[in-house]
C-alpha cells in the first residue's frame, strides 16, 4: 500500500501527478464548456513540465471525446431530485 502514498514519491513524481491532475481538470472544463484557457494554464507551469502537460492534456482531450457532452441526459437534474 505504500506505493500509493504520494508523499513517499520523489519531488519529480509529485510534480507530474499535480500536472496530470491539472490537465484532466482543463479537459473536463473544456468538455462541459466551462471557461478555461489552456494556453494560460500551460504558461503558468514550470518550463520543464510544459511539454508533459501538453501531452497529458491531449490524452485527456481524447478520453473526454468519448464521454457525453454537457447537454447529455446523464447530467440533467430532475426536479424531484433537486427538491429532496
Amino acid at each position: 500500500m505504500s506505493g500509493l502514498n504520494l508523499a513517499a514519491k520523489s519531488k519529480e513524481e509529485q510534480d507530474k501527478v499535480a500536472i496530470d491532475l491539472l490537465a484532466s481538470g482543463v479537459a473536463y472544463k473544456e468538455r462541459l464548456a466551462m471557461p478555461v484557457v489552456a494556453e494560460l494554464v500551460i504558461r503558468e507551469q514550470p518550463e520543464h513540465l510544459r511539454e508533459y502537460f501538453r501531452a497529458r492534456l491531449e490524452h485527456y482531450r481524447q478520453v473526454s471525446a468519448q464521454l457525453p457532452d454537457k447537454n447529455a441526459p446523464e447530467y440533467a437534474r430532475k426536479e424531484d431530485e433537486v427538491k429532496k
